[in-house]
């Protein structure tokens, strides 16, 4: 009998052990749910307020209005707020595309044989051009550029170079070395194990420098208007020279949700970004 209940205590005993995974699993599996609801339905909210402000020109003129309730104008009549992020949204994309080729290219670069005597010097450079401010590159462009969009772009790219090289070296760095034993394992060259394991693999990484990227050239962007490049910086510069703030908020406001919006956009639910120190 003793060894018959000894048995009977033992299933018991595993099946409770079972019962408390599978409960264990269900409730992280319902919290990975609720996140990635949660998530995603940010990411619209922000969306649909980014349009309607943008689109909804009597909705956001009585937002402004009960904002600031003593302003006697308090949305920019020069130009549309379309036209506007538009110009916007031309400035940061131009501007992400070069820095992000630039970034990625400088990045592997100094992870390259032919780079790595010179990897502190190339970091260094990538440092460098963030330190000087946007407002003073652009200011030593005009001269060469004249006024619009290139200096703008040109000051944009120096600024955001650095996320993306410095999230490329630390990406591909922290790929496994049992990955890429086991991709030289199968014969692959060095050009395959780099598009085929280490870029991939690099890739939240890489993501997270884009991320970074994207929210800086946004809110930098709105220099540009002090260049005549439009965009959400015109009502902002028109704002401190007026001294009207509801000018001021209808330029920042959305400049800030659209940077939240990629933000969130870019985010990958349940991934914690790695922190970069130094390279």
């Amino acid at each position: 009998m003793s060894p018959r209940r000894h048995h009977t205590a033992g299933a018991n005993g595993r099946g409770g052990s079972s019962n408390g995974h599978a409960t264990s699993s269900g409730a992280s599996g319902g919290r990975g749910r609720f996140a990635n609801a949660v998530h995603w339905g940010t990411i619209v909210a922000l969306f649909v307020f980014l349009a309607w402000m943008v689109f909804d020109e009597a909705g956001f003129t009585a937002l402004l209005s009960a904002l600031v309730p003593d302003q006697a104008v308090v949305y920019y009549p020069a130009v549309p707020l379309p036209t506007l992020m538009a110009e916007q949204l031309y400035l940061v994309a131009v501007a992400s595309t070069i820095a992000l080729v630039v970034g990625v290219t400088l990045g592997l670069l100094a992870l390259s044989r032919v780079g790595k005597p010179f990897r502190d010097v190339i970091v260094n450079l990538g440092n460098l051009a963030q330190t000087v401010p946007t407002a003073a590159v652009m200011a030593l462009a005009i001269p060469a550029t004249g006024y619009g969009a290139k200096p703008v772009i040109i000051a944009l790219v120096l600024y955001s170079i650095l996320p993306i090289m410095l999230n490329v070296i630390v990406g591909i760095e922290g790929v496994q070395p049992a990955a890429l034993d086991a991709a030289i394992g199968v014969g692959m060259s060095p050009a395959q194990r780099l598009l085929l394991v280490q870029l991939p693999l690099a890739f939240p990484v890489i993501l997270g420098g884009i991320k970074n990227m994207l929210v800086i050239n946004v809110s930098a962007a709105t220099i540009g208007a002090i260049a005549a490049a439009g965009g959400l910086g015109q009502p902002i510069l028109a704002g401190f020279t007026r001294y009207n703030t509801a000018f001021i908020i209808e330029g920042a406001l959305p400049a800030a949700v659209l940077a939240l919006f990629l933000d969130r956009l870019l985010t990958i639910p349940g991934w914690s970004e790695p922190r970069i120190g130094d390279v």
